[in-house]
This record gives structure tokens, sequence and C-alpha cells, in this order.
């Protein structure tokens, strides 16, 4: 019998998608014992503030990884809109599996069809920069306040009235078993992902050929596709969680649209632009899109957010 550890954060959502991928490798392989290896990271340990304020990269990644490079771990599973569009030396991401919904969901204590429907001055919680800019272009009234912790957290703060309304990720609640708390889906060609929402990535040492050749076997080449292109307009415009950017690739059959907004974090500016191209050509069409977002206005967004960005805690 092949043994297998798996290095995860241990989140609930964390191991419902580790599971998740466990499972698929023990349909792929009989008899495959996989064990969960538990990482708390920064980002799970430090929960007090907008995670965007955070200058450190792979918040939720790094530790994660530093099992796989130690040898503590054989495989590790990630959001894959969590890992540094930099690779870490010595590891690859060998798998890509099916994607789910890269939708954003709007929980709300009260019925309502979309974020127009919210009360005046409503509060809703959210730690990431880009929904918080998407919000504020929509509805500039609302009050957006940092919400951390994991999904229960965050849900029982808006049962609990400490929020009036939350914005989540639809795959996130969908793997929890918690879709029926969705109010509205936002749909993804008007309130615009993060790069690779609702993917995840399977990443293995680059130099163990065993373990790679068994995880290759899950990979989506459509998953693959949609969030690489993704995460190279990202890395074109050299950003991170600090920068408000929506993107979402839409296929029909062979032709990909590539649709991508940057904004300034109050929403006050946006930048809205897409770009069609073919499987074939779809790195070169997602650079090109990110480099017509920095000519239209998105350099002077992103040299704005560069200087009003807080500097990481003396040691």
């Amino acid at each position: 019998m092949r043994r297998l550890k798996l290095s995860t954060r241990a989140s609930k959502l964390a191991l419902a998608q580790s599971n998740e991928v466990a499972g698929q490798l023990r349909a792929i392989e009989s008899g495959l014992d996989i064990e969960l290896v538990h990482i708390r990271t920064q980002g799970d340990r430090d929960t007090s503030d907008f995670l965007y304020k955070s200058r450190s990269v792979g918040v939720f990644t790094s530790e994660v990884e530093d099992s796989l490079l130690d040898g503590r771990a054989d495989i590790a599973v990630h959001s894959l809109k969590d890992l540094p569009t930099v690779p870490r030396e010595g590891l690859v991401v060998g798998a890509i599996p099916p994607r789910q919904s890269v939708a954003d969901a709007l929980i709300t204590r009260h019925e309502v069809r979309s974020i127009e429907d919210l009360p005046r001055a409503a509060t809703v919680g959210t730690s990431s920069l880009r929904r918080i800019a998407q919000l504020k272009r929509l509805r500039p009234d609302l009050n957006c306040v940092a919400l951390r912790g994991n999904v229960d957290t965050r849900l029982g703060k808006i049962a609990g009235g400490l929020v009036d309304a939350a914005v989540m990720a639809v795959a996130g609640l969908a793997r929890l078993g918690l879709a029926d708390r969705i109010s509205a889906i936002l749909e993804p060609t008007e309130f615009l992902p993060a790069p690779a929402q609702g993917a995840l990535a399977v990443q293995v040492r680059s130099d163990d050929t065993d373990v790679l050749r068994l995880v290759g076997r899950l990979d989506d080449a459509s998953a693959r596709l949609t969030a690489e292109i993704e995460r190279t307009v990202l890395a074109s415009l050299h950003g991170g969680c600090s920068v408000p950017l929506g993107v979402f690739t839409q296929t029909e059959g062979p032709t990909l649209t590539i649709h991508a907004i940057l904004l300034s974090p109050d929403g006050g500016e946006s930048l809205r632009i897409s770009e069609t191209t073919d499987a074939e050509n779809a790195r070169q069409a997602a650079e090109t899109l990110a480099r017509r977002l920095l000519s239209i206005g998105g350099r002077r967004i992103l040299d704005a957010i560069g200087r009003d960005a807080p500097m990481p805690d003396d040691p």
C-alpha cells in the first residue's frame, strides 16, 4: 500500500478541499493511504484586520509549501487564488482539478436579490480589496468592514447582526454544503471574481516524478487554461491580494473572452476592458490585456495603491 502525506491548512474549507482531492486520488489508485498534515498559516493566525493590509506574500500558502520542501508532506492542496504568481523554487502545480463556480455570493440576514437591494448604508463584511472596490463602485453608501475568520465564523457574524451582509465565494460555500445560505449569486461578468477563483492547486515537489505522475491524472485542461489566463493578467500587473483586480475568462466553444476590471480602492475610478482570443493565443492575449489596463490609467492606480500601502511592522 502506498502512503502519501497531504499538507493543508486546518480550516474547515481547506480540509474539505483537501479531502475532495484525497478522494479523487484514491479513486485513481485503489488502496492509496493519504494522511492529512494540518498547517496553521500566518493568514489563519492573524484575523484582526483587512487581509489586503498585509505586505506579506503567500499568507495562506507559505507555511504549507514549507512542509512540502522539508519533507513533512508529499502533496499540498491550496485555493489557487491564494498562491503567489511566482512559483516557489522546487515546487510545481501538478494538477488543477475541475473548477467550481467562479462567482461571488451575497449573504444577508434579510431576503435580497442583488447588491442594489441592500438597505442604504448597510454594513458589508469582506477583507478583499477587490470586493470592497466593486461594492463601493456600485453602492458608494455601503460601509465595508473587515470580516475574517473561517466560513462559519463569518456566517455567524451575519446571523448575529454584527454585519448586514457579506460577500464570499460561491465555491467555498458549496464545498462546505452551505450553498443554501446564499442570498444572491453575483454574475461574474458584472461583479468580477478574483483570478483563479473556484480552482484548486495540487502542489508537488518538482523532482518527485512518481507523485507528479499520479497527481497529473487529476489535471483538467479547461480549468488549467482559464485559471492560468487569469493569473497571467495578475502577474503581468505585478499584483497580489492588495490589488483591486477582477478577472473572468468566459468560454464559448473555441473562443475565450477575458474580462478584467481594475479599480481604485474606493471604487471611484474603474477601468474595465475585455480581450477575445483562442486557447493557442490565450497567454499573449492576457499579457496584452494587462498592458492595455496599464496604458489607460492602471499604472496610476497601482502607483497610488503602492504609495498608500502600509509598511510591515518593525521586527
